[in-house]
């Protein structure tokens, strides 16, 4: 096998394409560090022709057929492209050798402070994307979670890249940008030199902006996106072995499985079809939403490979709670201290498990961060005209939240007085749980789902004998607690809601 001393690695030529680039050498340097790597980069047709909108031009890679065919000319050894880009079928001449770890594949969402009072003077907004993907998902997501009564949404085609957008947005008539977090994560965080300028511009900008990180649950992403695919010529096996080295292979699961659903329905960026992957501590997370060219609507937010440790097709009589209209195990008394609390805090993340954590009298200072554990939280809140930031998605306190390049202030989080310590140390207590009458029946049910491990401990203590039957409840703190008393993992399930729970029982 021949030894590699050089490598040219080509790119467009947007700063985030350099970026990207040379995150790539930079690994490969980790790795082969007598290696001398050249970067070189150039214009694609998607980079020259700015006023087309990207579901209108004619070719499917208009931002890295340009770059293959310089690889396929041995212009280059090899070419490092947003994955997102690639077409689904690359021939035969080379292959996808590769990706790095992949950044946030989640997209963000801009609102111009400055366009708060007109929006709801006029209850009319205007976003500016040119995605079907981002227009189909973000319609209904911004009416439900955005604090504006909205009457209309426009969307206003938007082209060029990341710093030029943002200038277009802030000084035109647009309200809202649409852009991958990963582009704003890798402007931000870029450790080239000569582009710190950039970054500085870029948070000066931001500054001038409400933004709201979109959930996969309500807006799965492009195919790819936040993933860097290294393409090398398939005979070029030695640099094969070595870009493999440097891969990540839980990105190249994630993508593939993405890039192979949205194969089934065609593939293109000009489908409304949003497919997103991603790893946690319980397994591997689907989320899948769109339309098809035939205009059928298709929407999934679940494990991967969903199984269970019992027969379905159970008996309704034996589900507890049989519905959450009416269940209560608690009530909620406030507690004033910590609505004033609330009001004193300035430059924090606040951590908000349900509406009723923050009191409806409470102020919170425009410097703090908001954050919800799921998505009906983040609902109510923004009925009451709440900002805000983003949510766990039902995924737990412990999972990553990803806004250190955004926000770098500490977390703090409110809940009950009862509450049991966990990672966020810092704590504003709202209010008490004042227990009340659990229903009388409740040694008859089988299948358990529980919203918290307060009520878990409440009931387990009336009726100990419940705890060998089985039990379910989302995948953050509440199974924590509960997998230190239930010791049988087959009685204890994670499943993300109630709803979906009772919907594979009965």
């Amino acid at each position: 096998m021949r030894e590699i001393k050089n490598i040219k690695i080509l790119s467009r030529k947007s700063n985030l394409a350099i970026i990207q680039a040379q995150e790539v050498g930079r690994k490969i340097k980790e790795h082969f560090p007598d290696i001398k790597i050249e970067y070189i980069n150039k214009k694609t047709t998607g980079d020259i022709d700015l006023k087309t909108p990207l579901s209108e031009m004619g070719s499917v890679g208009v931002f890295t057929d340009d770059l293959r065919n310089d690889l396929k000319a041995n212009k280059c050894d090899l070419a490092v492209h947003s994955w997102k880009d690639l077409p689904l079928d690359l021939g035969s001449d080379s292959v996808l050798a590769g990706s790095l770890k992949r950044a946030d594949q989640r997209d963000i969402l801009f609102i111009k402070k400055k366009s708060q009072e007109n929006i709801n003077k006029t209850k009319r907004i205007k976003i500016l994307s040119s995605s079907p993907r981002r227009i189909y998902n973000l319609e209904p997501f911004i009416k439900k979670y955005l604090p504006f009564n909205l009457d209309k949404i426009e969307f206003e085609n938007i082209r060029g890249n990341i710093p030029s957008r943002f200038k277009k947005f802030l000084s035109g008539d647009g309200d809202g940008l649409v852009v991958a977090k990963a582009a704003i994560d890798r402007l931000l965080n870029n450790p080239i030199e000569e582009f710190d300028n950039i970054a500085e511009k870029m948070r000066k900008n931001i500054a001038k902006c409400f933004w709201t990180i979109t959930p996969l649950s309500q807006n799965p992403t492009s195919p790819a996106q936040g993933a860097i695919g290294i393409e090398v010529l398939q005979n070029n096996n030695e640099l094969i072995e070595m870009i493999k080295k440097i891969s990540d292979q839980e990105t190249l699961d994630c993508v593939n499985r993405e890039r192979k659903i949205l194969m089934n329905y065609g593939g293109g960026c000009h489908q409304k079809i949003g497919v997103s992957y991603f790893v946690t501590h319980f397994g591997l997370m689907k989320a899948k939403k769109g339309e098809t060219d035939d205009g059928i609507n298709f929407y999934e937010w679940e494990k991967d490979n969903i199984s269970t440790n019992f027969d379905k097709n159970i008996n309704e009589n034996q589900i507890y709670p049989s519905s959450l209209k009416n269940h209560n195990l608690f009530k909620r008394e406030y507690i004033l201290e910590g609505t004033k609390r609330i009001k004193e805090v300035s430059h924090h993340c606040f951590w908000i498990s349900r509406s009723s954590a923050l009191p409806i009298d409470a102020q919170i200072n425009s410097t703090n961060i908001i954050w919800t554990s799921g998505i009906k939280t983040w609902k109510s809140l923004a009925e009451r005209g709440v900002w805000v930031n983003g949510t766990a998605d039902g995924m737990g306190e412990n999972f990553d939240k990803n806004i250190d390049n955004l926000n770098t202030n500490p977390w703090i989080k409110l809940t009950h007085k009862s509450a049991p310590k966990t990672k966020i140390k810092e704590v504003i207590y709202t209010y008490f749980l004042k227990e009340l009458p659990i229903e009388k029946n409740i040694t008859d049910k089988k299948f358990f789902y529980w919203m918290s491990s307060s009520a878990f401990s409440y009931v387990l203590k009336q009726y100990p004998e419940i705890i060998d039957e089985y039990h379910a409840c989302g995948p953050g703190n509440t199974y924590e607690a509960l997998k230190k008393v239930i010791k049988d993992p087959k009685r204890l399930e994670i499943v993300l809601s109630y709803n979906s729970w009772k919907k594979k029982l009965v």
